[in-house]
This record gives C-alpha cells, structure tokens and sequence, in this order.
C-alpha cells in the first residue's frame, strides 16, 4: 500500500501507482528490479525525476513503486510489460566482440549492410537479415587479422545486462614517502590502472516481440607507455629514484539503438585501443605486448524464444561452418 497522498505534493497531478515486476526477478534473480529502474531512467531522462514537480521511483522485493503524472505512469506501466511479458521463457540474444586490424572489411561487407542511426562521433551502426549475418561473421572470423575477447559469444537475457569484458591491472611506482621507521628512511609508493576493454549490452523487445532497442556501453583504457621520471628523495644518502606516470587512452561509449528482430545489429566502434591478450598467446593472461587499435565490432543477433544454445566457440573463437548456430 502506497502513502497517503494527502501527504505528498500532487501540484502536477501526480499519483502512486506501485507494479509487481517479482516474474522478471524470479527469473533473472535478486536484485534485477534495478534493471528496470536504469532503463526507465534513462529512457525518460534524470531531470524527469528532479524537475520542478515531485517525483519517485524505487524498486524492491519484486515491486517497482512510482510517484509521477498520468503521463510518465503510462509509460513505466508500459516498460515494465516490456520487462514481464513472458519472463518465465525470456527471449534471448547472442552478443559477441570481435577486432579487425583491418576496416577493409567494411567495403567488402557494404552491400549487405544497411545502416542505422548512431549518435557518437566514429561510431557506425547496420543491421543485417537473420539468414545473411551467419555467412557474413564466419567470413570475419576467418580473417587473417581478426580477434574476439576471450570470453567469446555470450547469451544476454531480455532486459539482462550482459557483460564482455577482458581486463588486467599493471602496477608502477607513483611515488615515495618517507618515514622515520622505514629502512633508508624512504619507500617507494605502488600505483595500480586497470587496462582493458568492457562492453555492456541490454537488450529488451517491445512488448509485441517485433522490434528490439538495446543500450550498448563500451569502457576502453589503454596504457600507452609509462613517461619516466627522475626525482631525487630527500632522505638518507639522498637517492635519485625513478617515477612513472601512466599515459593512458581512454574510449567512453554510450548509445541505444532500436531494430526489428527479425535482424542482426552489428555496431562498429571505429578505430580504438585494443588491450586484449592475443588470442595465440601462450598463457591469455600475459601481459600485453602489443600497444595497437583496432575496428572494434559488437554484434548483438535475436534468437527465438527457447532457441538452442550457441555451440561451442572453436579454437581462437572458431565458429562451426555457417557462422551463427540456427535458432
């Protein structure tokens, strides 16, 4: 039961109106009401929610509780069928990122293309028929120059963050502090980056099950080199020391796009950082030896409700022959 709203400011015919969403927590697991709360804010927008009227929106224990005009309750009322509409058996999506030394690619693959809305500068977007997006990634992923992330293709369910990513952290010296009690009255200070690529995918079908909008999040740091650093510490024999500052590329990705689903979304990043171990590697968790940039792709492909499994990814990302497993 809601508060009693005599209580509350309704200066713009605002009402409570709470909506059980505990089929969609049930089956993508505690805590999942969150998911509805970012996709509602971010379709709206924040300043909907802290504007000049009175406004609430909160999610707990399978039940997603809002405070807005008739307005804005239509359209949470609507997202969040979008959220429950069959979420015992939830449509379900295969992402995967891939790099190409090379975007030769695109000119090969234009006439099977067709381009989309995208709103960052560098970033391009197309969507391809079911049937052809097969034949076309098994023809990327035999190029001589291509690489996937490592955790290779993953199943996002509708409304379900899926998160590829592939990520290690490199220590370096920042600085020294001194101390009385420290040997030679002075140590070195660690520093720590994190250095990697991170791609979030949420996709979510209208309620209908014909067209598909996913936000697509891409977090890129890439240490270039660590710039060295004399300073001369001021303690004991007065040492000269060696500091390094990171020089670091950063890429911030945020888009969503909107598809029937009865097509295959390949999203083109454009030339970015690349620091991914090689896939040929010895032990995938070297550290990096190749500072390069790549043309990033995500692929984001609609599968039928209750589709099969994906199998397996080959060695080094291999597909079996036609590309996606049917659904």
């Amino acid at each position: 039961m809601g508060p009693t709203l005599g209580q509350l400011p309704t200066d713009g015919g605002q009402v409570w109106k709470t909506y059980d969403v505990s089929r969609f927590v049930e089956a993508a697991g505690p805590g999942s009401e969150q998911h509805i709360v970012n996709w509602i804010l971010h379709r709206t927008g924040y300043t909907a929610w802290h504007g000049e009227i009175a406004a609430s929106l909160s999610a707990n224990g399978g039940k997603l509780s809002c405070y807005h005009t008739p307005d804005m309750q239509a359209d949470v009322s609507a997202t969040v069928q979008r959220f429950t509409v069959d979420a015992e058996t939830p449509h379900r999506f295969q992402v995967r990122v891939i790099g190409l030394g090379s975007v030769r690619w695109r000119g090969v693959a234009r006439e099977r293309l067709t381009p989309i809305a995208a709103s960052t500068p560098g970033v391009q977007a197309w969507i391809v028929p079911r049937e052809a997006s097969g034949p076309l990634l098994a023809d990327l992923l035999a190029r001589s120059d291509v690489e996937e992330l490592p955790i290779g293709p993953v199943l996002a369910s509708n409304g379900v963050p899926a998160s590829l990513t592939g990520t290690r952290e490199r220590t370096y010296v920042k600085d020294f502090s001194i101390g009385p009690g420290v040997p030679g009255g002075w140590q070195p200070l660690q520093g720590t980056c994190h250095e990697g690529l991170s791609v979030d995918v949420q996709p979510l079908l209208e309620a209908d099950g014909t067209t598909v909008e996913a936000v697509i999040r891409c977090h890129i740091d890439q240490i270039e080199k660590m710039v060295p650093v004399s300073v001369t510490v001021p303690a004991g024999n007065r040492p000269t020391v060696r500091l390094e500052v990171p020089q670091i590329a950063a890429v911030r990705i945020g888009e969503r796009f909107r598809w029937p689903a009865s097509r295959t979304l390949i999203v083109g990043l454009g030339l970015v950082p690349w620091p991914v171990p090689g896939q040929n590697a010895a032990n995938p968790t070297a550290l990096f030896t190749q500072i390069k940039r790549t043309d990033a792709i995500v692929i984001v492909e609609p599968r039928l409700r209750n589709g099969p499994d994906p199998e397996p990814p080959g060695p080094q990302g291999e597909v079996p022959a036609g590309g996606l497993a049917p659904s």
